[in-house]
């Protein structure tokens, strides 16, 4: 019987692609850090970037990663409650290497017709949750072992990072082998690392996940289709690289799609790959760019139709005009869409929309609201 074989991309959130497109340089750098004594700067990482730039599959990549190299992960995200999370996925993580079930000592004996035994807990000394993760570290480094801690979503609000935070800076200070990999929006970020209790992360590797170039995304859409038995005609694989316009998850989304419409055929042409595409640009309008639309304020909404107006780059000198509004009004907006990762600026004044088609998904919504 012939082997089935199974689609090869992955549009799931936090499933790690085959094939990562264009991250090289940030794998080899934790890879590095690791493997290393505990002295490189990425043992401590931020990964910041808008939604569907591959955030989550990076930090579940990092993960597996530590795991096959022996380390425990611990995967958690950044919610109320994520201390106790981060402990209690220690724990299971590493109950294969050490016990973390409460002591025992046997309380009395006696010896009848059976001999039997009462058993009482040792007594335990009042802990907070550093000195609960310091026995877990300990523990782990008589294994010749440490725990990496991935921290997806982050959130500056939730009061919990405060304490995170400064207790890693105690287990580096102590020597202790431990790793820890966030991950999040660009506004969540840059609000986490300006505070004064986290401004221990300011020292952190700090990775912005941009647009893939196209020779990236290529090649990883080359070899993953490759992985599932089908390769591309040449001008459909140029189609299916304009499609996906440097964004990460579509890239998964039009590959998966090409992949299944594709049947039986082993040869994938350019009309298969236009129907796929279309498919993907639906979802990755409802499954990420809706998001985004219902976060903007109407100020937001008021910049970001001023910026539509340029086919290319927008200057940012010929927004006040256009708003009608004071310079601040703008450097307000524009630091507000920068950080939520809506637009960048790539040189000093010039604007772009930052994510590939969301400026026509937001023109369609405009005109949907205008509509109503």
């Amino acid at each position: 019987m012939a082997k089935t074989i199974a689609n090869p991309f992955t549009p799931v959130v936090g499933k790690v692609p085959p094939h990562i497109a264009g991250r090289e340089e940030i794998i080899a750098d934790v890879e590095a850090a690791l493997a290393g004594a505990g002295n490189d700067p990425a043992i401590i990482s931020l990964l910041v970037g808008p939604r569907g730039t591959g955030k989550t599959a990076l930090l579940s990549y990092f993960a597996d990663t530590a795991e096959s190299s022996g380390w425990v992960a611990a995967r958690v995200t950044c919610v109320a409650g994520m201390l106790d999370d981060v402990l209690i996925r220690a724990q299971r993580a590493a109950r294969h290497l050490v016990d973390t079930r409460p002591s025992r000592k046997i309380k009395g004996a006696g010896i009848a017709n059976v001999v039997s035994f009462e058993l009482e807990d040792s007594p335990i000394e009042p802990a907070n949750w550093r000195s609960k993760m310091d026995d877990i570290l300990d523990a782990l480094a008589e294994q010749g072992t440490g725990l990496l801690v991935t921290i997806d979503e982050v959130n500056p609000s939730i009061e919990e990072m405060t304490t995170l935070v400064a207790a890693f800076q105690h287990f580096l200070d102590e020597g202790k082998r431990v790793a820890l990999i966030m991950a999040g929006l660009p506004y969540a970020v840059t609000s986490l690392l300006s505070g004064k209790s986290t401004s221990f992360l300011r020292r952190a590797a700090r990775y912005e996940l941009q647009a893939l170039n196209d020779y990236e995304v290529e090649e990883a859409l080359i070899r993953t289709m490759r992985d599932g038995g089908k390769s591309f005609e040449p001008d459909a694989l140029d189609a299916a690289v304009k499609a996906i316009k440097g964004f990460p998850f579509m890239l998964q989304l039009v590959g998966y799609r090409t992949w299944r419409m594709a049947g039986n055929s082993e040869v994938v042409d350019v009309s298969v790959v236009n129907d796929a595409a279309g498919i993907a640009r639906k979802e990755l309008d409802r499954r990420v760019y809706e998001a985004i639309w219902f976060e903007l304020s109407e100020a937001d909404k008021s910049f970001l139709l001023a910026m539509a107006k340029d086919s290319g780059a927008t200057r940012q000198m010929d927004l006040p005009g256009r708003l009608d509004k004071p310079s601040g009004h703008v450097s307000k907006y524009k630091k507000r869409l920068l950080q939520q990762g809506v637009i960048q600026e790539r040189s000093k004044g010039i604007l772009n929309f930052c994510l590939p088609g969301f400026k026509e998904y937001f023109m369609e919504r405009i005109a949907e609201e205008r509509e109503l």
